[in-house]
Formats: structure tokens, sequence, C-alpha cells
């Protein structure tokens, strides 16, 4: 474990990158002033991170790692590491892990390039060689008590505090990822297997330490990429299989299947056609929020059983975010879907708020569950970059707007157990509230947009004209018209043996100029009689 800390803050710090420096500020939600609590003057910093509970603050900068306590801002040690592109805590703080993208260098041997050190003192504890960046970060059982790294077609686990060698490894053909549930012991560990050459995919669940007995399996066909979540019990798990592109789909397919201990294994089914956007298991409970379909998607929670609970309204939404405590759920539709927000009272089954926030490519609940952050940031967006922090109930409660051509690069809160802001909400120059959705207004042409102007109207002084008076409409003599008897059914069929009389007429001009006609030009000739004597059984 890592060393003592003092209580979190009663006011959480919130973390600012940008190109030219690095601040922590106090949270806009709590105080009517923001207070910068410390500034790093870093130009073009690669990385922030917060610690799990919120008591480290590392920064990642072109020479070395930095890390400070968050409590007493003061510089705890620095670490001689210049490539990081990934930072991460073990899920108790006691370890904090470094990644730089795997090299080598001809005539040399490879060097480690995965580090593990104690977060109290900077102390390196293990090094290893991990080629793969994708899956780069060591998985660690919520106790600590182990930790696997995956490897080419197999995983290596670790007991700390014996860093140096692997107790147990698990070696399969075709292994392209594992997930380790967050329970007791015996640790349950989930496994995606590609399969080959007629072999079908296969998503196992197998007890730690013995791994030879699968407890559930699920197979399955075609798919290229596989995604784990964990309940909060590490008693089930949900896997979501996707293909890059697909015959019925230029987006590929996707499918979701549903694991537990007891060894039960099943397919989610869900009730619109489409691909699976998002997957959020509750915090709290066994229940989960699946957002998936064609636009516009279906957001649906289901049961232990996977039974529906209940269906959230349907919308231009793509994922979803849960509340640390689980009572709220945030559901969003962003990237290439309007920047809309509906945040829902899991208890109650309410939608409590709606809001607009465009151009959000961020977004994080607040850790006193009431507030969280919607922000626009770059490289993502390069323009209007900055972020904003709203109530759960819909109030914006502050707003960061960057300078011209300036650019925000990341926004974070820091982790902990906090009181409820209470700041009061600011309105638009109008009285409004901010962010509400505005129902849509008449059309403006571009040019009056920005005036006082009213539309003109079409002729808007000219007298209305009276309406012409058009003569009853004559027959034609010897037209069709002529055989008409007022009822619409019968003279609709008149029409047509009319006109196959007409053919018939036209036919027997042909024969008579000596043409050679067709077999059933020639059986249309021989009816002429039937279609005559139909027509005037119709006008009787």
């Amino acid at each position: 474990m890592a060393s003592a800390v003092p209580k979190s803050s009663p006011i959480p710090l919130l973390a600012v990158r940008g190109p030219s420096a690095v601040q922590l500020v106090t949270s806009p939600a709590h105080q009517d002033e923001i207070t910068k609590v410390k500034v790093f003057n870093i130009e073009n910093c690669r990385l922030t991170c917060f610690s799990r509970s919120g008591h480290q603050f590392v920064i990642s900068t072109k020479d070395d790692i930095q890390v400070y306590c968050c409590n007493t801002h003061q510089h705890l040690y620095t670490l001689p590491k210049r490539r990081i592109n990934a930072i991460e805590y073990s899920p108790q703080d006691t370890y904090l892990m470094l990644f730089e993208p795997f090299t080598t260098t001809a005539g040399e041997e490879e060097k480690p390039n995965l580090c593990i050190y104690k977060s109290s003192n900077g102390e390196l504890v293990g090094s290893y060689i991990q080629k793969k960046q994708n899956e780069w970060a060591p998985i660690w059982s919520n106790d600590e008590a182990i930790f696997g790294r995956l490897q080419t077609n197999q995983v290596c686990f670790y007991e700390p505090p014996n860093f140096e060698r692997y107790v147990n490894r698990l070696a399969i053909e075709g292994l392209q990822m594992f997930s380790l549930g967050k329970s007791i012991p015996p640790y349950t560990i989930g496994t995606f297997i590609k399969g080959k050459k007629g072999i079908p995919d296969c998503v196992r669940l197998l007890s730690y330490p013995d791994l030879k007995a699968t407890i559930a399996s699920k197979s399955f066909f075609n798919f290229d990429h596989c995604n784990m979540k964990w309940n909060y019990r590490g008693t089930a798990l949900l896997v979501l299989c996707s293909t890059d592109m697909s015959e019925n789909s230029y987006y590929g397919d996707t499918m979701l299947q549903h694991l537990n201990r007891n060894g039960d294994s099943s397919s989610i089914q869900l009730s619109k056609a489409g691909p699976v956007y998002s997957m959020e298991w509750s915090p709290v409970t066994d229940e989960f929020v699946v957002v998936y379909g064609f636009m516009p998607s279906k957001a649906t929670v289901f049961n232990a059983k996977c039974d529906v609970a209940w269906e959230l309204s349907s919308g231009a939404k793509n994922v979803a975010y849960y509340s640390f405590d689980g009572l709220h759920l945030a559901l969003c539709g962003f990237g290439n879907v309007s920047g809309n927000i509906e945040v829902w009272n899991m208890k109650d089954r309410k939608r409590i708020s709606q809001i607009e926030a465009l151009d959000t490519t961020h977004f994080q609940w607040c850790y006193d569950n009431y507030h969280f952050i919607t922000a626009t940031t770059a490289p993502r967006l390069r323009v209007k970059n900055g972020f904003k922090v709203w109530r759960l109930t819909g109030e914006l409660v502050y707003e960061y707007k960057t300078g011209e051509n300036q650019e925000l690069w990341q926004v974070l809160w820091q982790p902990g157990s906090y009181e409820r802001g209470q700041k009061a909400p600011i309105t638009s120059e109008d009285g409004s509230a901010p962010g509400k959705p505005k129902a849509a207004a008449a059309y403006r042409p571009p040019h009056l947009r920005q005036t006082t102007r009213q539309v003109p109207k079409l002729h808007d002084d000219a007298p209305a004209k009276p309406a012409t008076q058009h003569p009853p409409r004559v027959p034609k003599p010897g037209g069709v018209e002529e055989l008409f008897t007022g009822d619409l059914e019968k003279d609709k069929k008149i029409k047509q043996l009319h006109k196959k009389l007409q053919q018939i007429k036209g036919l027997k001009e042909r024969l008579a100029n000596g043409d050679k006609l067709e077999v059933d030009q020639l059986e249309k000739i021989k009816r002429e009689n039937e279609f005559v004597e139909e027509m005037e059984n119709l006008r009787l």
C-alpha cells in the first residue's frame, strides 16, 4: 500500500493543460472565484494524470516525469523518463506505471519500455519489454494481490512484491486480450481468442490460479475486435465484438454477449438493428445500459438476467456515463452527433434535465456526483476551445473560453470524496438558462440574421385576385367520356375497355393492309365482341 496521506481536500481541484502551461485550480462548482493553486510553466506538456485516490498529480515533460502531492502541493520526486506516452496507477495507488513506445537500435540489446515504481518514493520495482502498445498496461486485481501482462499468445501473472519472475502463465494460441474481474479470490479472468482456418473466435472465463478449467465460454465467427467490461462485483462480463467493415454496413457489425461466473452465457437481444455504440455497468448494481441502433438510436437498461428493465428515450445519442454513485446517468450524443445531453434519475426512472453542449470532445462527472464538465479540446477541435461546468439538473455554473487562436488540451477532475458544490448558476443576457435546447425559430435569410429588420413578405400590398371561374368541362364528341356512368369504379373499367377496343381497331387496319401480326395480337382481335359486351353491361 502507498504511504499514509491526508484526507481529500473539501474542494476538488481541476487540472487544465494547454500549450504553454499546466494549472491546478479550485473547482468552479464549489467557489464563486476560481483560485490558482499551482501553475506549472511547462511548454508542450505531454501528459497529466491524477492518482486514483486523487492524492498525487503527475506531469510528463519533454525531459522527465514530475510527481506532486495534491494536498501540500509540494514536489515529491522526479523520474528521468523522456518519451513517456502513457501513465497509470494501480487500483490502490501503491504503484505508478509508465510506458514508452518500444524501439530497437541496431547492434544493441532490447531495453525495457514498461516500468513500475512505488508511488510513495519513486523506487523502481519492475521493468519489462512490452511491444504491444494497445494493451500495454498490466491489469491488476482490485486488492493488488496479482497483476497480469499480455504478451504474444500468453498472459504472465505476477504476485507483488515479486516483480522479477511470473508465478503463473496462461498460454493459448490466438490469445488477443484478457481482462481481470474486480472480485475477491478466486479471481475470474476473461480471455478473447481469435480463431483461424474454420475455428471460431471464442471468449472464455477462467478461474485464477487454476487456469485449466473453463467456467463459461461463447463462440462466434468473423469478428476483429473485442471489448470487455466487468460488473462492480467482478462476477459478470459484457463482451462487445465488432468488425471494421461488413457486407451489411460500412461501419461494420457488432454483437453483445453476456457471461458470468455461474457458467451462463447468452447473447443480448436488442430491439433495433444497427451498431452498439456504448455499454456501461452501473457502479453499484448489476444493471447495465446499452446504446444501440441506427439513428435515432435507442438506450435500454437491462437487469442481471439480461432482460429489459426499462427503456430510455430514443434520439441522437451514442454514449452513456454513470455518475460514481450510480444514481444518475448521462446519455449523450458526441462526435459526429449533435452535442445533446440527457440526465436520468436511475432510481425514479425519470429524465431530470436536457442540455445542449455543442462540439463537446470530453465529458467527465465530478466526484461530488452533482456536477459534470464538458470540454472542447485540441487536437480533436482547434477552434472555440474551452470547458463548461454543469449541474445535473441542467444549470450552467461556469464557462471558460480560450482566446482567439489558443488551444485547450486537457481538463481533469481530481478524484476523491467531496461535498456537493453549491455555486449559483449563471444566466444569459436575456435571462434564460444557457444550454437549454431552444425551439426551432422561423427561417431568416443570412443577410438579415444579424439585424432587426423584418423579413419582407411576398406580394405584401398586392390585392387578392378573385378565383378564376372555369366553365364546366364538356365531353369531346366520340370520346370515352360520353360512355361514363358517373360511377368511379365502372368508369375506370370502361376507360380500360375503350382503350383495348381502340387498339383492336388499329390492329384490324394493319391486318387489312397486309401486315403480319403476332399471335397475342390476333388473340386480342378475337376478343373484340367480349370487350364490347362487357362494356355494355357496365353501362346498364
